[in-house]
């Protein structure tokens, strides 16, 4: 086995969104998951990526590149699972890159499909879907699995739902999360409110964000980064997709829904809650910013990622308060459910046989259910298979970690329809920008009202998806 020095390859990427590390708080690559980055350009390693086959006394051994964007403590994981993965199998070696940017990831690698050196597998996000099969550049992970070796009914119906695309699985779901509310028992209490009994609405978020204040406990009620995946999961809990054509789902999506009643919902309520002097704004994908705000106890409540569950319970603990977890609130308390959020793994075009076999055994590997349930118990994003959630609870540990049991549960909750499977569009990064732009116009001085914001973000995402779309026709 080559030598982590030699195999183990980081390479920054421009504008990765991290978790800003703090004292007393793990540092670690948080929300990745939402597309928080704002990098563009390839991440620059132009070596030979593809894997090469040799040939060994007994057999052939062969070695594969696996590209991905987690940072600190995730990236870790992954090679820890890679390095079990060597381990047990048979003549597979796999050489990881970490780029830390999803945006720089999913760059190089179709760069690299182009060149003829491609990875046997890359991390794309959610949001890069459409990218992704529009390039052209990846084999479908239904076609190189044997249908033997998999059985998808013992996967999370909502897990499934974003990646299947006109029944067919293009890439296979590995760190998937959705939004949840946390929150400072301590702070509670002291303001108080009931911890056991958190709001759930957009009112009840304002009126206990207002008792905390009142009260002394923190400086604002609450924080979330300026992230246009929680308007996403906004629009889904009222059941109204972001674009036309299903989410894009039925055909290319050429409208947006922005200045529906449920974008009104949302915004109206956003603003208002600057307005009070109760929302903390950290800054655009400001993930880093709104986790230090929530651990140093400036504000009671946090809207986030529940890949960070872990990381963040320790981080509260290590600065001196209980976290607890709460479903992502929703205007007038009815939800239908929530998108998901994270990463896929995709297989890109032009590997050799012995490659691809390779990276359908790593897929098989690193889905399977123990693997899935260290992931999801180490990180908090959600294990793609139901067997290790049941492994779970059979060992007790929702019982002993309950905020983790409330992403569980939030996710199960979630109706399948168009609005809770999420957007499919080729501009996507981009609209995400329109949107979280245009929220920062509304509530500077002399901005215009919510109404007249709407428009424009509507006009300018409509704009983009026609752009788009004349591309690529």
């Amino acid at each position: 086995m080559m030598s982590d020095r030699t195999r183990r390859t980081f390479i920054k990427g421009a504008g990765a969104a991290t978790v800003a590390g703090l004292a007393g708080c793990s540092s670690q690559d948080g929300s990745g998951d939402s597309g928080g980055d704002s990098g563009g350009d390839s991440g620059g390693d132009s070596g030979d990526s593809s894997g090469t086959t040799m040939g060994s006394g007994q057999g052939e051994s062969v070695t594969i590149q696996f590209w991905h964007a987690m940072g600190g403590d995730l990236a870790q994981r992954i090679d820890d699972i890679v390095d079990s993965f060597e381990e047990q199998s048979d003549g597979i070696t796999v050489e990881t890159t970490s780029r830390n940017s999803y945006r720089d990831n999913l760059n190089a690698t179709t760069q690299a499909v182009s060149s003829g050196n491609p990875p046997a597998l890359s991390q794309i996000f959610e949001i890069g879907t459409q990218l992704a099969l529009d390039s052209q550049a990846f084999v479908p992970v239904e076609d190189i699995i044997p249908s033997d070796r998999i059985d998808f009914d013992n996967f999370l119906d909502p897990v499934l739902d974003f990646y299947r695309i006109d029944g067919k699985l293009n890439s296979m779901p590995f760190n998937s999360s959705n939004s949840i509310m946390m929150y400072n028992r301590d702070a509670f209490e002291e303001a108080g409110l009931d911890p056991d009994d958190p709001p759930t609405t957009y009112q009840g978020i304002t009126d206990a964000a207002n008792t905390l204040t009142s009260e002394g406990v923190v400086e604002k009620g609450i924080t979330f980064p300026n992230h246009s995946w929680f308007v996403e999961g906004w629009f889904a809990h009222q059941n109204t997709t972001l674009v036309n054509n299903d989410n894009g789902r039925d055909g290319r999506a050429t409208e947006s829904n922005l200045e529906s009643e449920a974008a009104q919902n949302i915004f109206e309520w956003w603003v208002d809650l600057y307005e009070q002097d109760q929302y903390l704004n950290p800054g655009i994908e400001a993930w880093g910013e709104a986790q230090q705000a929530f651990l140093t106890q400036q504000t009671g409540m946090i809207i986030y990622s529940t890949s960070s569950i872990a990381p963040m319970k320790q981080g509260a603990a290590d600065n001196g308060f209980e976290l607890d977890t709460a479903y992502l609130p929703a205007p007038g308390g009815e939800r239908t459910g929530l998108p998901i959020g994270g990463a896929s793994l995709w297989v890109p075009q032009g590997l050799s046989d012995a490659q691809q076999q390779a990276a359908a055994e790593l897929l098989l590997f690193m889905i399977q259910p123990e693997q899935q349930a260290q992931w999801h118990t180490g990180t908090g994003y959600f294990p793609v298979r139901e067997e290790s959630i049941t492994q779970l609870e059979e060992e007790g540990f929702y019982e002993e970690n309950p905020s983790f049991r409330t992403a569980i549960d939030q996710l199960n909750e979630t109706e399948g329809t168009p609005a809770t499977s999420g957007a499919l569009m080729g501009p996507f990064p981009e609209v995400r920008t329109i949107i979280e732009e245009g929220y920062v116009s509304m509530i500077q001085e002399g901005g215009p009202s919510v109404s007249d914001g709407l428009s424009q973000i509507k006009g300018d995402v409509d704009e983009a998806l026609q752009s788009y779309n004349d591309r690529v026709s």
